[in-house]
């Protein structure tokens, strides 16, 4: 259920276009793939169908074709078999049997034989009998009866109740020109009464393996499949593979039953290896032709079916996919407008909008929403304004408190050094007190050299020094050209007026040295005043960067002077450690004056 839940949230999340995008997408997917499959089901069946109907037809006439050549064989085998004048000749035998009546006897036979073989569908025909007659060592078409009583053939012959009895493929060497040949041989037993009585000798009638195998290779409709021509235990007796030739396919084992029935069709085999077995019995005979074909060579087939309709799908697919593009784009091309706009505004770009061309819900919000847009940019505007002419009002009075306070001092100094001394240093510091209001004044301009913020910075020491009595040792490191780079005035002064107070000044000694270090990172100028005072704690050094109540007041308003002008990302930098000292750094672009400002003179050069 929450997963249930996290979907249903991020789909009620996504932006209308989405949304319609992956609704289309969906119903478009599930149809284009429900036909794919169904298509590709019906496909499989088919060609499934059509290769099964295919094999029984080739299997009906095969069968058609064995079963005549069966036929022949059994009607020659009838008619030998029935033959009275060959039972009488094999019943002969004992002493008063002649070498001239055997010679004439063999003659008969062989004629008897030769009338008898004259299909093409036998290839020879042999005679197993008893050996007391000297036609029994003949060894070519008459042979001797007891070289196959021990064979395992002839057992299955005495216990088989269909009269004939077919033999499976072996190989046999003829002793003549004929040589050595791949046989199957229907077999029967010669009696002296018929069917009963004593046993006279054998039949065999034989046919080519190659004969029965040409049947079998008309049927192959299938590159990977196999056929056989099996007996009714399931040994092969031909097919297409002749080293299967005398064994029992694995899979005619697992179903015994198999050959109840006629004909059928069935899957045998594990998942992924799988073969339909197709059967089909041969009339007349105890014999069946069995099919085995990979199920995955009709899958094969069956993707070149459906790769075609893959690619039409796939044009359907992509067609529909562009017609839910181009809806849902018409749909929420104009709320995309709008939402660009409200990007915009949140950039501060107030002047870019579109034309509202409708008048439905879309349109109506369009319309209200510039309005709005209007009204915020005007408030934006006032808000400004009033906090520039406040940070003004404020920065005015700061300097106003700075002048007067610092003026008081300076002329209390004057007075107990006259009262003190009676000396020329008054005239001094005096100079030194006008060049200070001189370079704080800086003919009425906000923006000074960094050479006019370090002479005021000097010549505020300098008095301080006067005051303290040269307790403060002064070292500045100026990187080579930045003197003339560009600063907001009166930012170094009160923190070098903090270093001198609630530093230097709180130390035992009442002495230390202030370090001031300007140098350039890319496009940021620092500037470093550095003091060996006694320093602060860092939640102190917290409340001064964050300008909290207590982090004092000449400070905070340097801190606001700076991103007043410059923005947030400029200001001051403190790090303290108590009775260490201070350091503050001060975070101001690297600008230079425009060329014209260059030939103006500078205040620190009037006060030189």
């Amino acid at each position: 259920m929450k997963a249930i839940s996290l979907l249903r949230n991020g789909f009620h999340n996504l932006r209308i276009k989405n949304k319609l995008l992956f609704s289309y997408g969906l119903l478009i997917l599930v149809t284009v793939v429900s036909i794919s499959y169904i298509s590709y089901q019906k496909t499989s069946r088919m060609m499934e169908e059509k290769v099964v109907e295919s094999t029984n037809r080739s299997f009906e006439q095969a069968a058609t074709f064995l079963s005549y050549k069966l036929n022949n064989v059994k009607d020659v085998s009838s008619m030998l078999f029935m033959n009275g004048e060959l039972r009488k000749i094999l019943s002969k035998e004992g002493a008063g049997y002649s070498l001239g009546e055997q010679l004439d006897d063999y003659n008969t036979l062989q004629e008897i034989v030769r009338s008898a073989q004259t299909g093409r569908e036998i290839y020879s025909i042999r005679l197993y009998v008893n050996n007391s007659a000297i036609y029994g060592r003949e060894n070519s078409t008459f042979l001797n009866l007891a070289d196959i009583t021990g064979a395992d053939w002839y057992s299955e012959m005495m216990d088989n109740q269909d009269g004939i009895y077919c033999r499976s493929t072996y190989s046999y060497h003829f002793r003549d020109a004929r040589g050595e040949k791949q046989l199957i041989s229907c077999v029967r037993t010669l009696h002296v009464d018929g069917f009963n009585g004593k046993i006279l000798g054998v039949l065999s009638i034989d046919m080519l393996e190659s004969s029965i195998s040409e049947i079998m290779r008309q049927t192959d409709i299938t590159r990977n499949g196999q056929v056989y021509l099996v007996d009714k235990t399931g040994t092969v007796i031909s097919g297409l593979d002749q080293t299967k030739y005398g064994q029992k396919p694995a899979v005619l084992n697992e179903y015994p039953d198999l050959f109840e029935r006629d004909a059928g069709k069935i899957h045998v085999g594990k998942k992924g290896q799988s073969s339909i077995l197709i059967h089909k019995k041969v009339e007349g005979t105890n014999w069946q032709l069995v099919a085995l074909i990979p199920e995955k060579e009709i899958a094969e087939q069956s993707r070149l079916l459906a790769k075609d309709l893959f690619w039409v799908l796939l044009i359907v697919f992509l067609l529909a996919v562009w017609t839910a593009v181009w809806i849902s784009e018409g749909i929420t091309r104009r709320i995309q407008l709008l939402l660009q706009q409200i990007r915009k505004i949140e950039d501060e770009k107030w002047d870019v909008r579109h034309a509202v061309d409708s008048a439905d819900e879309v349109g109506v919000l369009q319309a209200h929403f510039y309005r709005m847009s209007e009204t915020m940019r005007r408030l934006i505007q006032e808000k400004y304004q009033d906090e520039v002419q406040k940070k003004s009002a404020e920065l005015k009075a700061l300097q106003a408190q700075i002048n007067p306070h610092f003026l008081y001092n300076t002329l209390d100094m004057i007075h107990w050094l006259a009262m003190k001394h009676r000396a020329p240093e008054i005239s001094d510091v005096v100079g030194r007190l006008a060049k200070f209001f001189r370079l704080s004044l800086s003919e009425g301009r906000d923006i000074i050299t960094i050479r006019e913020e370090l002479d005021h910075v000097r010549t505020y020491l300098d008095i301080q020094n006067k005051r303290f009595g040269g307790t403060i040792e002064q070292r500045y490191e100026i990187e080579t050209g930045l003197e003339n780079f560009l600063t907001v005035k009166l930012i170094l002064q009160p923190i070098v007026e903090n270093s001198v107070l609630h530093g230097i000044q709180e130390r035992e000694d009442k002495q230390g040295t202030i370090r001031i270090a300007v140098s350039r990172e890319g496009e940021l100028l620092k500037i470093v005043v550095e003091d060996d005072g006694v320093g602060m704690s860092t939640q102190q050094a917290e409340r001064l960067a964050r300008r909290e109540a207590g982090g004092g007041y000449g400070v905070q308003n340097v801190i606001d002077k700076i991103k007043l002008h410059y923005g947030d990302e400029y200001g001051l930098e403190f790090e303290s450690e108590p009775g260490k000292g201070t350091r503050v750094t001060v975070r101001i672009p690297a600008v230079l004056p425009e060329p014209e400002a260059d030939d103006r003179p500078s205040a620190g050069g009037e006060a030189s």
